[in-house]
Order: C-alpha cells, then sequence, then structure tokens
C-alpha cells in the first residue's frame, strides 16, 4: 500500500514518533512537537482517520493487510490498465486475479504484471470467481478485502474511498453505491434494473441498499469469514449483502462515479440476468 504521509494534529504526545517510527513511516504536517488529537494516514487523496496511537496501529496495518480480489473472464481489453492502475496503490502479492475460465489473453496479461492470478478450468461465473478469490486472500491473512471489476468500470481512487469505513474499524462491508454517487453516465436501463433488485435484495436481507448489483465492495477479515457464498453467478452481488445483514454485520454505503463504455456496458447485468437473480434468490430464500 504507498501510503503518501502521515499527519496529526491536536495536542502534544511525545509517543507519536516512536510509534510511528516502530510502524516504518515518518510523520509530515505540522512543525515543532507530535500531535496527540486526530491521526490522518493519507493515500492518494483519501485520508484514514484515526483518533489515538492505538487506532493509527489498527489502521495501518489494516491498510497493509488489504487485498484485493479482481474477477475476470476475458477481460483482455481492459485487465491490463485495471491493473497497472492498481499497482500505483496495491503491492502485486495483495492483488488476486481470478481468470475464471478465460478463452482470451486474460491470464497471461495478468501474469504479466506480477499480480497473484488464479485460473478456473472452467467458467464459473462471478460468484465463483468472488469466492475463490476471497477465499485465497482470508488464506493469506488478509485483514480488509476489496472487490474490483476487470472492464475498467471502476477508479482506484474510489476503491480508497470504500475502503475507508472498513479500514477505520466503522464497518464491516462497504459498498461503492453508483446511485449515490453521479449517475449522469448511468443509462436508464441499467438504473431501472438496478433498481428492482435492490428491492428484491431489500426483501431478502431486510437491509435497503441503494446499489447492491456494485461490483466494487470492501469486507472487513471478519464479515468475509462470516458470510456464505453459494451463488455462482451475478445472484454473488445480493447474496453477499443478505449474507452479511444475517450475520449483523454492519454495512455502509459510499458514493462513487462508475466509468461506462460501449465495452463495459456488454458486461454485467442484463434484464435476463435480473430474472435469474430473483430466481436464485428466491430458491435459496425457500431453502
Amino acid at each position: 500500500m504507498r501510503i503518501e504521509r502521515v499527519f496529526v494534529e491536536g495536542h502534544e504526545d511525545r509517543n507519536v514518533q516512536r510509534v510511528l517510527r516502530e510502524l516504518g513511516v515518518e510523520t509530515t504536517g505540522d512543525e515543532g512537537a507530535p500531535k496527540l488529537g486526530t491521526y490522518y494516514l493519507e493515500v492518494g487523496e483519501v485520508k484514514f482517520e484515526a483518533k489515538n496511537l492505538e487506532g493509527l496501529k489498527s489502521v495501518f496495518e489494516n491498510l497493509l493487510g488489504t487485498y484485493v480480489v479482481v474477477p475476470a473472464y476475458n477481460e483482455e481489453k481492459t485487465v491490463g490498465k485495471v491493473l497497472d492502475e492498481l499497482l500505483e496503490y496495491f503491492p502485486p502479492e495483495r492483488i488476486i486475479v481470478v481468470n475464471d475460465g478465460s478463452r482470451d489473453r486474460t491470464e497471461e496479461i495478468a501474469r504479466e504484471r506480477g499480480v497473484r492470478v488464479i485460473t478456473h478450468l472452467v467458467n464459473r461465473g462471478l460468484g465463483g470467481a468472488l469466492g475463490t478469490g476471497i477465499e485465497y486472500a482470508l488464506r493469506k491473512g488478509a485483514r480488509a478485502i476489496v472487490t474490483f471489476d476487470a472492464d475498467g468500470q471502476h477508479k482506484v481512487e474510489d476503491a480508497l474511498r470504500v475502503m475507508k469505513p472498513v479500514i477505520e474499524g466503522r464497518a464491516d462491508l462497504a459498498i461503492g453505491s453508483r446511485l449515490k454517487g453521479d449517475v449522469s453516465q448511468m443509462p436508464l436501463i441499467k438504473r431501472i434494473g438496478n433498481t428492482a433488485l435492490d428491492l428484491i435484495t431489500t426483501i431478502f436481507s431486510g437491509r435497503y441498499v441503494s446499489d447492491s448489483q456494485s461490483g466494487l465492495r470492501c469486507l472487513s477479515r471478519d464479515c468475509a469469514s462470516r458470510i456464505r457464498i453459494t451463488c455462482d453467478r451475478y445472484a454473488v452481488s445480493s447474496e453477499i449483502i443478505i449474507e452479511a445483514s444475517k450475520k449483523g454485520c454492519r454495512i455502509v454505503e459510499v458514493p462513487i462515479k462508475a466509468i461506462y463504455t460501449k465495452y463495459s456496458m456488454r458486461k454485467g447485468t442484463n434484464v435476463v440476468e435480473g430474472i435469474k437473480i430473483a430466481f436464485n434468490l428466491l430458491i435459496d430464500k425457500l431453502r
């Protein structure tokens, strides 16, 4: 994780520099004696906050222990650029590309970037890919797990914002909501479809989320360990929310802006997939 700087504000605390040296970072900001009050770790344009030294250590460790899971199926056109952008902030060993039975150069391009690549011999769907990636990250000791689409729809800066409440310990599941952000580029048909799926997800979870189908989310280790992923296809997005809600995980939404291109528009859910999602959720609920 590329941490730009650490700075503090408030009252004097002469233990700050010692603790930060132990963490391997340096303070910047106000001159003179270190301060006690609110502590900030700055990553890109996002400031991760802590109220005390213990909180600062926890935030720092959570950042360094964050893994990114990138499910990818025939994404040779976009996966290279997506990984290049992620690598500006995350080390390659913390990025997991789950090559979900791709028939193009997706796996080859990902391996060229030096990230961890796990390949399914057959296409298992979004749920299968996320399940594989999350399970691997947990085995590696992840403290937080970000899921990030491979089609170029997400911005890394938004991923950092989605991470913030989880890294700071204020939430267990943070979902990047396109509906709470700038929706000017979102096609009307997608907005209508997402709204319908949001309502269905709400019925089964008892928790309203404005963008239940978002592929950009961050889970704490505790939340990721407790949820059970059984849906192999797109229904997994709703399933994660339903499972997290059932297990008492704290869920928040963070506004994001999706990037829509002709390529990304062909990906994701459509009317047929929406019907399948509703059907799969109903079957699962009746079990």
